[in-house]
């Protein structure tokens, strides 16, 4: 017979439809009763679909994974060190792997008794609780699923109002929902390709319009915006073939900080001609010791596609220390 495995990776996959990204400002709202945000219900139907149909044993209580979902989205993000999801992580690991790993395995030795040759499939487990009655287990972990998925919504940075992503994960879960899971994909492939893309653009447009006429912003003919904060040993300056080391912090155009080396307590190194084509350019305008701000269209950055809490058509700007430049072919420096 083959063994069930059960692991967080589940769970993992049940947040992915989010992206995990960097901290601060929240774009989430409790949203009111009186109207309905089709988007954030889209969203709600579409997270209790995901749930429901991967692990049907997993009888939560739902009110309870709901609220803790929405007190980590609202809640003030951490300035520095956010250990909320890798604690809950930790609890529903232990949960995954120890006791619902034993007792799948052992619904599953009773389903096939008698019959090693029969294959199990998801319906097999519709009916079987996983918690066993066991009420504390079923609200501890039931609190941990919303606190970890609500980490991953919030550095997602979608505008949802959390009444109705709770409203309609309740809704879907008792048969009561107001819309088809079919239905739900679609109005939320419907933002992430058309309606944000064009949202996007048009807001780095006006953005980097008014970055233009800062003083001291220059703009290169690839339509590269950059000012020169700190000047560098102008004798030392990068090409595309070489190897920077660099202290960086990268921001969207509300603020939001979705990368930085200095939060992570370290510089960076990495080849120029390895990165997206804003930086590639930009940090061949400043010598080494210096400091750069760049603003990066969409074009020059990450494009159509976007990458992580980076939204499609996104322009960004980043703040560069140039720290050092290794040339193409160097030996690198070893110790005496």
């Amino acid at each position: 017979m083959k063994k069930l495995i059960y692991t967080l990776a589940v769970v993992v996959c049940a947040a992915a439809l989010v992206a995990c990204g960097g901290s601060n400002k929240s774009t989430y709202k409790k949203g009111s009763k009186s109207q309905l945000d089709s988007l954030s219900y889209a969203f709600g139907v579409n997270i209790g679909n995901g749930i429901t149909y991967d692990m049907p044993d997993l009888k939560l209580d739902w009110e309870v994974m709901c609220d803790a979902m929405e007190k980590v989205i609202l809640a003030p993000v951490p300035t520095g060190e956010d250990t909320q999801q890798e604690e809950a992580r930790a609890i529903l690991d232990e949960f995954f792997r120890g006791p619902r790993m034993e007792r799948m395995n052992a619904k599953a030795a009773e389903i096939i008794a008698g019959d090693s040759t029969r294959q199990l499939v998801r319906e097999d487990f519709v009916d079987f609780d996983v918690f066993a009655g066991d009420d504390v287990q079923r609200k501890e972990i039931s609190e941990a699923y919303g606190s970890f998925m609500a980490v991953n919504f919030r550095n997602s940075r979608l505008p949802l109002h959390t009444y109705w992503i709770k409203q309609a994960i309740k809704d879907y879960v008792a048969g009561n929902a107001i819309m088809t899971e079919s239905y739900a994909q679609a109005l939320i492939q419907n933002y992430y390709i058309s309606e944000l893309p064009l949202q996007n653009a048009a807001e780095s447009k006006a953005w980097l319009e008014q970055i233009e006429k800062q003083k001291g912003v220059k703009k290169t003919e690839s339509g590269l915006l950059y000012r020169i904060d700190r000047e560098g040993d102008n004798s030392v300056m990068p090409t595309a073939e070489d190897t920077v080391e660099v202290d960086y912090e990268g921001k969207l155009q509300d603020g939001y900080v979705f990368d930085s080396s200095y939060e992570r307590g370290e510089s960076i190194q990495f080849p120029l001609n390895g990165v997206i084509k804003g930086w590639t350019e930009g940090l061949q305008l400043v010598g080494k010791g210096g400091q750069i701000t760049l603003w990066i269209p969409s074009d020059l950055g990450y494009g159509v596609t976007g990458s992580g809490p980076i939204g499609p058509n996104a322009a960004l700007e980043f703040k560069v220390e140039l720290h050092d430049v290794i040339r193409a072919g160097a030996e690198p420096a070893t110790a005496e």
